[in-house]
């Protein structure tokens, strides 16, 4: 199991959508902020799984 930290933006849209539902604000707000996080999460794991795939070296040997 990989282990990355929190990414600065992830924490960043988790806040927001707590502070907006602490607000009360409508539910157009706190469904924007639930896909803020949702894509942030996202764009973190697509950048951890590119980074451990650079990193490692490739599975696959092919001799000829």
């Amino acid at each position: 199991m990989v282990i990355y930290p929190i990414p600065v933006e992830v924490t960043q849209a988790r806040i927001q959508l707590v502070v907006d539902q602490n607000a009360k604000a409508p539910p157009n707000t706190i469904n924007q902020d639930l896909q803020a996080v949702y894509h942030a999460k996202a764009a973190a794991m697509e950048a951890a799984l590119a980074e451990v795939q650079a990193d490692e070296p490739s599975l696959l040997d092919v001799k000829v």
